[in-house]
C-alpha cells in the first residue's frame, strides 16, 4: 500500500511523502481523480468479508459545499471476485470515501470500510492541480466530527488521531489558500484546536477572526454562527465576544443580536442579579416585536419567561408572575403553571389561599388560549398536537381542581370538570374521587352513579368509589349483592379488555427462575422460596422515598381484599433500595395509611452494601433498568410476568394483575 500512496501524493506535487495517510486509496485506480469526470471505483473482494457476497453496494461519501453528502450504488461484477462502479465527480467535490457492504447501509450484513481505517481520495480540479478546501476536506474525512453530514456515520468506532499527518495536511492547506483559508475556519479552526494549545490556538483564531470581520457585508446569520462556533466549538470566549458585539452594533434589531443578548442572560445564581437580567432582556427585545416578525427562535421567549417566571414565583413577587401571563401564548403559559403552581401544590410551598388567588386568574386563561395552536410546532400532525394540548390543560385542571376541592370550593371545582376534555374527564382515577367527593359535597346524588360507571368503564376507580357504587348496587338490589360482579363486568368496555388482555399476553413471556432469597417481614420472620412453592406468587417493589409506588398502593390493596381468601395466591410488598432505618420507615408509613399489606424487606446486599439483594439480582435478566415500581409474579419458584411502572387508575392495576393470575391458575 505504501508505494500507492507515494505515487499518489508525487501526482500531487506536496511534499506530504513522509507522511503515510492513514486510509487506503488503492480502491480508486486512476488517479488524480478530477471534477467533472468519472472515477473508478474497484473494488478486490478476495481475502475479505465480502467474498463470497452475490451483490456488493458501495457507499460515495462526497464532501461538496461544506458537508458530507452520501449515496448508494449496486457494483458491477468484472469477474475474478471484484467489483466496479463509475462515478460522476460533480463540481465542487473536494474528497470521495467510500464503503462497501451486502444489504442495507445503515444495518449492513457485512461491510468493509478498511477495517475502519477508511477508503478516500482527494478530488483535483479541472486542471488535475489541487484544490483550495481538499487537505480541510481530507481533514474531516480523518477527524469526523470537524464537519457536518453523513460522515458521522462511517466509521464503526472512534478513530486514533494521527495528529502528525493531520499536521501535515493542514499545512498544505495553508500554502494553498494562504488568506482564503478563513472561508472555511469552521474546519480550519476545529482542525488546528485538536493539535495545538489554548493559548497556541488564539492568535491562531484572532487572525481568521480579523480576515472574517473585515467584510463589511457579512451577514448577521454568518456572523452569528461565528459567534456560536467561537464560543461552543473552540472555547474562545473573547473572539465571541468580540463579534457578538459587532452583530449588537451592526444589526441591533435582529433575530441574531436577540439570541447573542439570550445567550448572554444570567440564568443562575442570586434572584436579585437573575431577575434584572431577564427583564433587560425583555425590555430590550419584547415579545410583541417577535409576534410580529416571527423567526425559527421562538424558543427563546419560551426560555426567557419560564425562567424569569420560575424566578418571580420563587422570590414571591407573585403579581409580577401573574403580569407575564398577558403577553404569553397556551404553550409558555401552560409550562409555567406546571413547573410553579403545580409544584407549589404538591410541595405544599405556597399557602393554598394563596396558591388560589395566583393560579385562579391564570387557568382561566388558559383555557381561553387553548386553540391558539402554539403547541403545533413540536408535532408532525395536528392531532398530535391537539392531544398533547389536551393532556397538558387536564393536567392543570387537576392541580386547581384538587386546590379548590382541598379549599372546600366545590361549586367552583365543579365547573372545572366540565372543561375536562372527553378523555380526561373521566380517564383519572384520583381525580374521578375528588368528582365524587365534590357531588357528595354539594348534595348532587342523581349524578354519582353516573359518575362512577363512567369511571368504572374507564378503568379509573379508586377503592373508596369501588364502595360506594357497591353499596348503591345493595341499596337499588334490597340488600342484596347477586349479580354485582356481572354489573361491574358489564359495565368494562369492550376496548378496555382488549387492551389489557394485549398488555398481559405481551409481558406474559418470562420464564426465569426466582434466585434463592431470605426477606424478613414485618414482624421479624423470614420468607423464602419454600414458603412460595406450590404457589402464585405477586411481588411489588416498593420504596418511601418513591412517588409512583405509593400512588400505586391503592390497586394493590385492591388486589390484595381480592385474593384475601385464596390459598393458592400471596401478594408481598418488598421494600428495596432504602436507606437509613428502612424497617422502620416502611412499616411505620404502610400502617399509618390503613393499608394492609404482607411487608418484606429486601436482603443487604455483599456486593454493594445496599438493600436491594433479589431486586438487583433480577435487573440484567428480567427488568433491564433499575426503575421503580416494578411487579413481578411467579409461579412454582419461576417468575413467569414481570411490569414496571404505573397507569394512574387502581382499578386498572388490579385488574392486570388478576388477568395474570386467573391465566397462570388456569395452565
Amino acid at each position: 500500500m505504501k508505494k500507492i500512496v507515494l505515487a499518489v501524493f508525487l501526482l500531487f506535487g506536496t511534499a506530504l511523502q513522509a507522511q503515510e495517510q492513514p486510509y487506503n486509496s488503492n480502491v480508486f485506480p486512476v488517479q488524480p481523480a478530477k471534477v467533472g469526470d468519472p472515477i473508478r471505483i474497484l473494488y478486490d473482494a478476495k481475502g475479505g468479508d465480502l467474498e463470497f457476497s452475490d451483490e456488493v453496494s458501495v457507499a460515495v461519501y462526497r464532501f461538496h459545499q461544506d458537508i458530507w453528502k452520501v449515496e448508494q450504488f449496486s457494483m458491477k461484477s468484472v469477474g475474478n471476485k471484484q467489483w466496479e462502479y463509475l462515478y460522476p465527480v460533480s463540481d465542487s467535490t473536494l474528497f470521495v470515501g467510500v464503503k462497501f457492504f451486502q444489504g442495507d447501509l445503515y444495518s449492513p450484513d457485512i461491510v468493509d470500510n478498511n477495517k475502519n481505517n477508511g477508503y478516500g481520495l482527494r478530488i483535483s480540479d479541472h486542471k488535475r492541480k489541487a484544490q483550495k478546501g481538499s487537505y480541510l476536506a481530507e481533514a474531516s474525512f480523518i477527524v469526523p466530527t470537524l464537519a457536518k453530514g453523513a460522515i458521522i456515520n462511517y466509521y464503526d468506532e472512534k478513530l486514533t488521531l494521527d495528529k502528525s499527518y493531520l499536521s501535515s495536511i493542514v499545512k498544505e492547506e495553508e500554502k494553498l489558500s494562504g488568506k482564503t483559508i478563513s472561508s472555511k475556519y469552521k474546519l480550519y479552526l476545529g482542525a488546528q484546536r485538536l493539535l495545538l494549545t489554548d493559548q497556541e490556538l488564539t492568535p491562531v483564531a484572532e487572525k481568521v477572526v480579523d480576515q472574517l470581520l473585515s467584510n463589511r457585508s457579512i451577514s448577521a446569520d454568518d456572523l452569528g454562527d461565528m459567534q456560536l462556533f467561537l464560543q461552543h466549538q473552540i472555547k474562545q470566549d473573547r473572539l465571541a465576544e468580540q463579534v457578538g458585539k459587532r452583530i449588537t452594533k451592526q444589526f441591533p434589531k435582529s433575530s441574531t443580536a436577540r439570541f447573542v443578548a439570550y445567550s448572554s442572560i444570567r440564568t443562575a445564581g442570586p434572584l436579585q442579579d437573575v431577575i434584572p437580567s431577564y427583564e433587560e432582556f425583555l425590555k430590550k427585545y419584547p415579545i410583541s416585536e417577535w409576534y410580529e416578525n416571527p423567526d425559527s427562535k421562538g424558543f427563546i421567549y419560551y426560555a426567557v419567561y419560564r425562567g424569569l417566571g420560575s424566578a418571580y414565583f420563587d422570590n414571591k413577587q407573585f403579581d409580577k408572575f401573574q403580569a407575564l401571563f398577558k403577553d404569553i401564548d397556551f404553550r409558555t403559559s401552560n409550562e409555567l403553571l406546571r413547573w410553579n403552581v403545580m409544584r407549589a401544590y404538591m410541595f405544599n410551598t405556597v399557602g393554598k389561599d394563596s396558591l388560589y388567588y395566583i393560579s385562579e386568574p391564570l387557568i382561566q386563561g388558559l383555557i381561553s388560549k387553548k386553540g391558539d395552536g402554539s403547541y403545533r410546532s413540536d408535532f408532525m400532525s395536528e392531532s398530535a398536537a391537539d392531544s398533547n394540548r389536551n393532556n397538558q390543560l387536564d393536567d392543570r385542571l387537576f392541580t386547581h381542581i384538587s386546590l379548590l376541592n382541598d379549599l372546600g370550593r366545590y361549586e367552583e371545582a365543579r365547573k372545572y370538570f366540565f372543561e375536562l376534555s372527553d378523555k380526561g374527564k373521566y380517564g383519572n382515577a384520583e381525580l374521578n374521587d375528588i368528582n365524587l367527593h365534590v357531588l357528595e359535597k354539594l348534595g348532587a346524588q342523581n349524578e354519582i352513579l353516573p359518575l362512577l360507571e363512567m369511571s368504572i368503564k374507564a378503568n379509573a376507580v379508586t377503592p373508596r368509589m369501588f364502595d360506594v357504587v357497591k353499596s348503591l348496587y345493595q341499596k337499588s338490589h334490597s340488600g342484596s349483592l347477586e349479580g354485582y360482579d356481572l354489573y361491574l363486568a358489564g359495565l368494562q368496555s369492550v376496548e378496555q379488555r382488549a387492551e389489557l388482555e394485549a398488555y398481559v399476553n405481551e409481558h406474559l413471556n418470562v420464564n426465569y427462575p426466582i434466585p434463592d432469597f431470605s426477606m424478613e417481614n414485618a414482624d421479624g420472620s423470614f420468607v423464602d422460596q419454600d414458603n412460595i412453592k406450590d404457589k402464585i406468587v405477586v411481588m411489588d417493589f416498593w420504596a418511601t422515598w418513591c412517588r409512583p409506588c405509593i400512588m400505586a398502593f391503592p390497586g394493590m390493596q385492591l388486589l390484595v381484599d381480592k385474593y384475601a381468601n385464596d390459598s393458592q395466591v400471596a401478594i408481598y410488598m418488598v421494600g428495596t433500595m432504602q436507606t437509613g432505618d428502612y424497617r422502620t420507615k416502611s412499616v411505620n408509613f404502610v400502617r399509618g395509611e390503613g393499608y394492609r399489606f404482607t411487608l418484606l424487606h429486601d436482603a443487604e446486599n455483599e456486593v454493594n452494601g445496599q438493600q436491594d439483594k433479589l431486586f438487583k439480582s433480577l435487573v440484567t435478566p428480567i427488568f433491564k433498568d433499575s426503575s421503580i415500581p416494578r411487579k413481578i409474579v411467579v409461579k412454582n419458584g419461576v417468575i413467569r410476568y414481570s411490569s414496571g411502572g404505573y397507569s394512574g387508575s387502581p382499578s386498572k392495576l388490579m385488574d392486570e394483575l388478576s388477568l395474570v393470575i386467573e391465566k397462570l391458575k388456569s395452565e
